[in-house]
């Protein structure tokens, strides 16, 4: 009887979780300036924030119609993000500027001039660990694809994770993150050895 019980259980489990997976939908976050969309504990502005997803990461929606402009997610599960955020396809890489922006090309070289002069100052270092710091313990600390705060996000911190220290550069350093195995720069001042 226990192992009729048992099996019953395992099968039921297995069905919910093949029904929960067919019900929630693949999305990607694209925000219209390259930041990171707010997870929140309700479907309100005002709610907790509690989690931050970066432009271009992949999301799983409850398949459940938008409450006040939110969806709800089924990555840990009772997170809420706004519904114009989601998009149905892997956006395309966010270029600064590109939202309505009329900077010129003289600001667009002085740009690329300054990451050439992080490039062109990178010391190579033996690999150490560093912990994200910010002046406000609720900061939360960006790692972009390129040392400029201009630069597409990769993925952004909060206060006290431990990231892996590749290369330091004049004001940005290269890091890797050990959970994920993303690689990005952060700017020297967010970092704490």
């Amino acid at each position: 009887m226990i192992k009729r019980t048992l099996i019953l259980v395992t099968v039921l489990v297995l069905v919910l979780t093949a029904c929960a997976t067919a019900l929630a939908d693949t999305m990607w976050i694209k925000t219209d300036n390259g930041k990171p969309a707010n997870g929140r504990t309700e479907p309100d502005v005002n709610s907790t924030w509690v989690a931050s997803f970066a432009y271009g990461e992949e999301v799983y929606t409850m398949g459940t119609a938008p409450v006040n402009g939110y969806t709800e997610l089924s990555n840990g599960g009772g997170i809420w993000v706004l519904t114009r955020f989601l998009v149905s396809s892997p956006p395309a890489p966010y270029v600064p500027g590109s939202g309505g922006s009329s900077k010129g090309s003289s600001s667009s070289g002085d740009a690329q001039s300054a990451i050439y002069k992080e490039f062109k100052a990178a010391k190579w270092v033996t690999p150490y660990d560093a912990v994200t710091t910010h002046k406000r313990s609720s900061g939360i600390i960006n790692m972009r694809y390129a040392p400029s705060k201009n630069a597409p996000l990769v993925q952004s911190y909060k206060p006290g994770e431990v990231l892996t220290v590749i290369c330091e550069l004049k004001t940005w350093i290269e890091v890797q993150d050990p959970e994920t195995g993303k690689v990005g720069y952060i700017r020297q001042d967010f970092l704490q050895r």
